[in-house]
């Protein structure tokens, strides 16, 4: 719009001047209003550019807040996982005791070659369920971490293209209204 007033102001001094029918009080009118539309195009620059820096300092907050979301997700996801670990760990403990209790309460006894052999079983499931346990909780929150760092990152690069795009249409601006 300021480009238009300039353009418009330009051409109607340009042709009243060669028309030389402009008196120099019109014609100091008209200096007058380019200049006050110069002072509009650079208000105008910098409130673009100011908009522009300002969309990808919002950009970078939002991504660090998504971010701090993620990373106590990743922190939830392994607290689950040492707790789905502790229950193996009990469950495979109250396996041992029912197979103990069952071998006693039938007269066998407890270190029979049979029970030992199947409390050995036991031991090596619940042991491996609990180690699953902590393996998927500890890739959930490193899944959970990554997100988060890449999100810092798409933050990051939104303010620097913001950053570099307010630059960018500041000094195209300038530029136009020099020329």
């Amino acid at each position: 719009m300021a480009e238009t007033l300039i353009a418009l102001t330009a051409a109607i001094g340009t042709s009243a001047a060669s028309a030389g029918t402009v008196g120099t009080a019109a014609a100091g009118a008209a200096a007058s209003a380019g200049s006050a539309l110069s002072t509009l195009g650079l208000l105008g620059t910098g409130l673009s550019a100011a908009g522009t820096l300002y969309s990808g300092l919002q950009a970078k907050a939002g991504a660090e807040a998504e971010a701090r979301q993620l990373k106590v997700k990743g922190d939830e996801e392994q607290a689950i996982g040492q707790r789905r670990a502790m229950q193996a760990r009990r469950e495979k403990d109250l396996a041992r005791s029912r197979i103990q209790a069952v071998a006693a309460a039938s007269g066998g006894g407890a270190g029979d070659a049979s029970i030992t052999s199947l409390m050995q079983g036991v031991e090596q499931q619940g042991n491996y369920n609990s180690m699953l346990e902590l393996y998927q909780g500890n890739t959930g929150r490193n899944k959970a971490y990554a997100s988060a760092a890449a999100r810092r990152a798409e933050g990051r690069s939104a303010l620097t293209g913001s950053i570099i795009g307010a630059a960018g249409g500041a000094a195209s601006n300038l530029y136009k209204m020099a020329r």
